[in-house]
């Protein structure tokens, strides 16, 4: 609404065509929540809540009011929704995330329904000033909400907000990015992926610095909810990060003098280390409900009963790392690493000053080839370790990509990348059974030493699992095979020699 347009004035122009009754005024302080990653947000939605009253806007303009729905002081989740659409609706966006406060903003409104000749409300309208606090910043909108069956007088109101200077088809979103400012936030400003705009004839060295300090920015951005278990995610996506420094360290080994990087890479090999435990048993305990569904009815006690015991490993591991995490050692760590970064003047390795083009080029060719041998060689006897070496090489290969990916035309990059993504799901799948399998025979061994109540009903509970996931994991060598065929197509070739230049990559053994 134009700031000089008093709603007073709206209300008379109304009344010239319909009866209007109007509400009390209502003020509320609404506090804005999202994921630490925006889920939300980028699905185009915005959820907010006073008290214990939300409200839930979906893309399409939807509404959806609750009345009480939980406490979200510092972190709430989906699952503590009561049943209904909006537990739904947030199970699936965010799920397994947690949400949290990103924004406010004081309201101040009231409601006008419109009547016709009949006495029947056609029409509903929400007249909102939103306020930033401490902010000298005001929104002023209408909210329209139609009701089915009178269209004309829809059309009459629509009409009259024109002549009146009424902007229509406002975002809802029109205070949501001043309030998560005032919160220090801005949509969409931490992130897992890389977002690096590179130059193929920038140097290496400057390049590669780009890269090591946005993913450092995304460590200590997913510290606080690591140490404070806020969800499981802020500790995967710190682990991706620490994943990818190692990574590029390792694929850029000569841009650097490697007794400069030597100490660095050690660092966060610790770090990788400290976090595993925790990671492993989160992603574990994802499975409960389906690995549940993998037993009988009478075997399902023992199983839960092994997930108890996982939950308790779960909390004293995260307690562990957290305490870590927070220790003066670690924080030098990170320091030492950022102030490598900032120098100025550094020692140089052989490839520093090549455009990062050209090595980017040689380094995915390289491991494009790498995949394509070491693929060929999987059948159905090769064992568990291969195919875990061809994983770790595919990560290799997907981290060059992933951190290169600015350099080459989006389309055909897809294209590329594509075939790659179906073999690593097909991997990460057998890996996963694996360390699943593992779990549940240590578990087995320890119960058979032990003296724990009911142990034979949670051996022949956990016997069962372990086979479950045994015959899962077969027929995804035959399945991989079939990913890898559409990795060495002669498309698949030819894009990548269009890409990354030279020959096409030698597919033979």
């Amino acid at each position: 609404m134009p700031d000089t347009l008093e709603v007073s004035h709206l209300e008379a122009g109304l009344a010239g065509h319909f009866t209007v009754q109007t509400q009390p005024e209502y003020r509320a302080l609404v506090t804005y929540v999202d994921t630490f990653d925006w889920k939300l947000y980028q699905a185009g939605c915005l959820l907010h809540y006073h008290n214990r009253h939300w409200t839930f806007y979906d893309n399409n303009g939807a509404i959806t009011l609750l009345n009480k729905g939980p406490l979200c002081k510092h972190s709430c989740r989906a699952e503590e929704f009561p049943e209904g659409s909006l537990r739904q609706n947030l199970q699936s966006l965010i799920t397994p995330r947690a949400l949290l406060p990103v924004g406010q903003l004081s309201l101040k409104g009231k409601q006008i329904s419109l009547l016709n000749e009949d006495k029947k409300i056609v029409l509903r309208l929400v007249f909102e000033e939103q306020t930033v606090p401490e902010k000298a910043q005001r929104f002023r909108l209408i909210r329209v909400f139609p009701l089915r069956g009178y269209a004309d007088e829809l059309f009459a109101v629509q009409t009259l907000f024109t002549e009146l200077g009424i902007v229509q088809n406002v975002s809802p979103l029109l205070g949501f990015t001043a309030a998560c400012q005032a919160f220090g936030r801005t949509p969409l400003d931490c992130s897992s992926k890389i977002a690096i705009q590179l130059d193929p004839e920038q140097a290496a060295a400057e390049t590669m610095l780009q890269v090591y300090r946005s993913l450092l920015e995304t460590i200590r951005c997913n510290l606080p909810g690591t140490i404070d278990d806020l969800d499981i995610e802020f500790l995967h996506d710190l682990r991706v990060a620490v994943r990818r420094t190692r990574s590029a360290m390792s694929l850029t080994r000569d841009v650097f003098p490697k007794e400069k990087l030597r100490p660095f890479k050690e660092d966060f090999a610790r770090l990788g280390q400290l976090t595993g435990p925790t990671r492993d048993l989160d992603v574990y305990l994802l499975q409960k409900e389906a690995f549940l569904a993998r037993v009988r009815p009478e075997l399902q006690s023992g199983v839960l009963a092994y997930f108890k015991r996982l939950t308790l490993r779960r909390n004293k591991a995260q307690r562990v790392l957290a305490s870590a995490l927070k220790t003066e050692s670690f924080a030098m760590q990170l320091q030492r690493w950022e102030e490598f970064l900032k120098l100025r003047k550094r020692k140089k390795g052989l490839a520093a000053d090549k455009p990062i083009g050209r090595l980017a080029n040689r380094i995915i060719r390289q491991h494009f080839a790498k995949v394509l041998q070491d693929g060929q060689n999987i059948n159905a006897t090769t064992a568990d370790a291969e195919i875990h070496q061809l994983r770790i090489e595919c990560k290799k290969l997907r981290y060059s990509l992933e951190f290169f990916a600015s350099l080459y035309e989006e389309e055909a990059f897809s294209k590329l990348l594509k075939p790659l993504k179906s073999m690593q799901t097909i991997l990460g799948d057998f890996n996963d059974l694996f360390v699943q399998q593992e779990m549940l025979y240590k578990e087995i061994q320890s119960l058979r030493k032990g003296t724990a109540q009911n142990k034979e009903e949670q051996i022949v509970a956990l016997s069962a699992l372990m086979q479950s996931l045994y015959e899962e994991q077969q027929p995804l060598r035959g399945r991989f095979s079939e990913h890898f065929a559409a990795l060495q197509t002669e498309e698949t070739l030819q894009l990548c020699a269009m890409l990354f230049g030279k020959k096409k990559p030698d597919k033979s053994p």
